[in-house]
């Protein structure tokens, strides 16, 4: 189990800081006498309910450690050091964490972390860039471009870069754009999955929603405005609800510094597939209901439940259900489960492929996969976020049914394109169904 489970955690960062922290959080150490010492490395101060974190301890003449969560109904955690917050209960709650020698229970430490309702944000550090010559998309007259450095507890720091254009006249609002897998394309030049034959259907949505009269903004986690960091924000280790805080951070910054935190004008988002689910995340686990006034989330999420998805496909969980994307179309038979292929981009988040694994047969960390769903925070709803949601009809990934799950627990609206793929902006009818939506329903709630 700890070869399954354990990954190398950043000590605490300096993006604590931003959050009115004071550091990590305190850790005790005893020794039972003499030589032999104990200690917790580098905990968390601040943990979102239902998150994990890998405690790990430093150990020094003795072997072998036991862990246990003293504070009544504060979580749980296994033998390898694996800690799963609570998802009920009334937070910020205070969580005692304490690790002890199997040869001598005196010989211990404990840590005390806050666990709260949501994940916290990180540090976003922005600076104008020049922007570079496109391949394609909205020319580089007009544009203005931003690389922003974020830093994120228990993951790397990493990069992020905007491309974000203005109408004529005061803006109605802002929308920020997102692509599939990591994000690391730009939305309106996602090449070629945004493409049917020389179309740009991204280049469409985000021109029609400019020309409506909303500041774009297209962030990329490619390094910088290329795929040469093809997981974008997704490049672990870390875990993917902890990397999603890369972009809630990044969004943060944008409502700060591009919408100038204007609570009387909308800021909306959209994102396909892998670009849903950052929405997801940042919607469900990091609090950012509170600045998006609507998301238009296409194609997912994918990760809504990572415990019902890498599994194998003979496990009853996987059978198909019935989907009909519209009155008239075919009944279709999609899972909620995985293909390897699937599995393989929700791998890159972590140091070995436990998804991978687990569809292969090897046991599932069902607690663990749960905890790194979007859906594995308390559920809430979003009275001040107007949640749409748009499936393909040619889709036949698990994106569907994860994507349904979550947006049955939120109480999203959802539509279909018949003849949409999962890069639903690659259709037309389903690039403009993207468009007409923002516009028409991009406002404060």
């Amino acid at each position: 189990m700890r070869a399954i489970l354990s990954y190398t955690v950043v000590a605490c960062i300096a993006a604590f800081a931003i959050l009115s922290l004071t550091g990590c959080a305190g850790t005790s150490s005893t020794s039972g006498g003499g030589n032999p010492a104990i200690s917790i490395d580098s905990p968390p101060a601040q943990i979102g309910a239902g998150a994990n974190w890998q405690f790990s301890a430093i150990v020094s003449g003795a072997s072998g450690v036991n862990w246990s969560v003293s504070t009544p109904n504060g979580g749980t955690i296994d033998s390898t050091g694996l800690y799963i917050a609570p998802t009920t209960g009334s937070f910020p709650m205070s969580v005692n964490v304490s690790v002890s020698a199997q040869s001598d229970p005196s010989l211990s430490a404990s840590a005390t972390i806050s666990v709260t309702q949501t994940d916290p944000l990180g540090s976003a550090q922005g600076t104008m860039i020049s922007c570079p010559t496109f391949g394609g998309g909205l020319p580089q007259d007009g544009s203005t471009c931003y690389q922003i450095n974020t830093s994120c507890d228990g993951v790397a720091d990493f990069s992020a870069y905007l491309k974000v254009n203005e109408p004529a006249g005061t803006p109605l609002g802002t929308v920020i754009f997102g692509t599939g897998t990591g994000g690391a394309a730009l939305y309106d030049f996602d090449e070629p999955d945004f493409f049917n034959g020389t179309t740009n259907g991204g280049q469409a949505v985000v021109q029609t929603v400019l020309d409506a009269g909303f500041n774009t903004v297209q962030v990329t986690f490619g390094s910088p405005f290329t795929d040469t960091t093809p997981n974008g924000w997704l490049t672990g280790p870390g875990g993917v609800r902890r990397l999603a805080c890369r972009y809630a951070t990044v969004a943060q910054w944008v409502y700060q510094n591009i919408h100038n935190s204007n609570t009387s004008a909308p800021l909306c988002a959209t994102g396909n597939s892998g670009g849903s689910a950052a929405i997801g995340y940042a919607l469900s686990d990091y609090g950012l209901d509170s600045i998006f006034s609507m998301v238009e989330v296409t194609s997912g999420p994918p990760m809504s439940r990572l415990d019902q998805a890498c599994l194998p496909a003979s496990n009853p969980t996987c059978a198909q259900q019935s989907f009909t994307c519209n009155a008239g179309d075919p009944q279709e038979g999609l899972s909620i489960c995985y293909t390897s292929d699937d599995a393989a981009i929700v791998d890159t988040a972590y140091p070995q492929p436990y998804c991978q694994n687990a569809i292969n047969g090897s046991p599932a960390p069902v607690g663990f996969f749960l905890s790194d769903s979007v859906l594995g925070a308390p559920q809430r709803s979003f009275p001040k976020t107007r949640v749409n949601q748009l499936f393909g009809g040619q889709d036949h990934s698990a994106a569907v049914e994860q994507g349904l799950t979550w947006g049955n627990t939120v109480g999203s609206s959802h539509a279909c394109v018949s003849d949409a793929p999962h890069p639903i902006p690659s259709a037309a009818d389903g690039a403009a169904a993207i468009a007409t939506d923002i516009v028409n329903l991009c406002r404060v709630q």
